[in-house]
């Protein structure tokens, strides 16, 4: 796989909700034809160009007064308004341009937030939790501006493609692509909000429909072991499991023999476990060593962190054996806290000072023995 990026068109095969009923979630694994020649590896990530909820295009648009059919700009050519709103310009976070705009049009309460001392409140203002405001947000908060559909779109971002890392094996699905997805969602002022992309793919894509994606390279800093003898451990909780899905299910067709060690926590073990067949039938085979922490299971919460400290010692001998170790998913608290527990079990069960213990761990990195895929 030469160049970084390589688009394809992508057909919806397989949309199943993974989550049972009563979770709190809605994750999915969705399986995509690749329609056009493209190749990944286990590790490399796909780009999927969201579009926007045909709900909050509306809403934008009785805001402006507008119907839609209005020709606007869009990439070089000329679009009607309400397909550059669904397809190509974000939604989700409104520009500073925008907000000039409306200060522009005397909506003084918005100035100090364009004061580049003010940079956090912006910060807030935008995606603060329980303060985030959207492109809707903004225009309905000032019901007496008027802005035109032409001022709209210049004062609009495009939209940006998200990376969803590969579930899935070429080697082990030939011309197909899987991916673990959640759907974002969330509530701001008693309306409710969701992830553009993730309840895209799980709600308005359906199957049978085609759509341009494309694979992106992430062999430089996320790649497998390179020998088939390598032991990994892999700390995947949540949504995090997707590439170590497909590293397992490589590691099975290329007949590489190394230990394998998966780390994998949810909320609970009865709506939560994904693709629980597959991975216990793994751990039976014996071709897999799995830990699972369900934190709602029990009375105190248990994490993955938790389930590392419980096997430090196994953990240790497997890094001083040339393990790779792996992490992905949230960067905020869980790899955060992973990354802690590493330092603690190379200085408990390594004997280290917690200096030595930080010197072996950048050690690991530098050797690219220490991976992460957060976000």
């Amino acid at each position: 796989m030469g160049e970084s990026k390589q688009s394809f068109k992508g057909r919806h095969l397989v949309n199943q909700r993974l989550t049972g009923s009563g979770s709190e979630k809605d994750t999915r694994h969705h399986e995509i034809s690749i329609e056009t020649p493209a190749t990944y590896l286990p590790g490399d990530a796909l780009g999927v160009y969201p579009r926007n909820d045909p709900a909050v295009v509306d809403a934008v648009l009785r805001r402006v007064g507008a119907t839609g059919d209005e020709p606007v700009p869009a990439d070089g050519t000329t679009l009607p308004l309400h397909r550059a709103l669904t397809d190509i310009y974000n939604l989700s976070t409104p520009s500073r341009r925008l907000l000039e705009l409306l200060v522009s049009r005397g909506v003084n309460d918005l100035a100090p937030l364009l004061d580049k001392a003010n940079a956090e409140s912006l910060k807030h203002y935008l995606n603060g939790w329980n303060e985030a405001h959207d492109v809707l947000d903004v225009l309905e908060a000032y019901p007496a501006i008027a802005v035109t559909p032409a001022e709209l779109i210049e004062s609009l971002r495009k939209g940006l493609p998200r990376l969803y890392s590969v579930a899935s094996s070429l080697k082990a699905h030939p011309g197909a692509v899987h991916l673990l997805v959640v759907s974002v969602r969330y509530t701001v002022r008693a309306r409710s909000r969701a992830g553009v992309c993730s309840t895209w793919l799980a709600e308005r894509w359906p199957t049978g429909a085609d759509a341009d994606m494309y694979l992106q390279n992430q062999q430089k800093h996320f790649s497998m072991p390179a020998h088939g003898e390598t032991p990994m451990i892999m700390v995947g909780p949540g949504t995090g499991l997707a590439p170590f899905r497909a590293f397992i299910e490589e590691r099975r067709v290329t007949g590489g023999r190394g230990p394998s060690w998966l780390f994998f926590g949810e909320q609970r073990r009865a709506t939560d476990f994904f693709y629980e067949d597959e991975l216990t039938g793994y751990a039976r085979d014996g071709s897999l060593r799995l830990d699972v922490a369900f934190s709602r299971d029990q009375a105190a919460k248990v994490y993955v962190q938790h389930r590392m400290r419980e096997h430090a010692r196994d953990l240790w001998a497997w890094l001083e054996d040339g393990a790779e170790f792996f992490v992905c998913g949230d960067k905020e608290r869980m790899a955060a806290d992973v990354d802690r527990e590493l330092h603690h079990i190379v200085e408990t069960e390594g004997g280290r000072t917690p200096d030595q213990a930080k010197e072996y761990v950048e050690a690991l990195r530098k050797s690219k023995r220490y991976k992460r895929d957060v976000y």
